[in-house]
């Protein structure tokens, strides 16, 4: 298999391509006057996208359809949540912290783990 076959399976996921999608028209080509997706939406889908391209690099990296382990997506949220809720907010002005921040990251990740990570490996060997 080559990194086609790895990109087709991981970034052809339709989760993955409604999220980006859905991100790309948010933050470039329409105002979003709603509270919550202002303020959450975002949060929610980042987990899907990053955890996404994640996978697909590292499948590419190590030749075969990759599956992010429950420890590696429970540190990725960890290590996102105390970045821009703990130590961004700290450090500077432009960042807000946002305990509700927390679960849209959460919920991200448990949509992620059940909806692409398990799903796409049911097609490798």
């Amino acid at each position: 298999m080559d990194w086609k076959y790895y990109a087709r399976m991981t970034l052809g996921n339709k989760l993955f391509i409604l999220s980006s999608i859905s991100f790309l028209i948010i933050e470039f080509f329409i105002g979003v006057n709603n509270w919550f997706i202002q303020s959450y939406f975002n949060d929610f889908i980042a987990p899907i996208i990053i955890l996404t391209l994640t996978k697909l690099l590292i499948s590419i990296y190590q030749n075969r359809l990759y599956k992010i382990s429950n420890r590696q997506m429970l540190f990725f949220f960890i290590y996102l949540s105390l970045c821009f809720e703990v130590i961004f907010p700290f450090q500077s002005d432009d960042y807000i912290a946002d305990f509700f921040d927390i679960y849209a990251y959460g919920a991200g990740t448990i949509v992620f783990h059940f909806m692409i990570n398990k799903n796409i490996c049911r097609y490798s060997n």
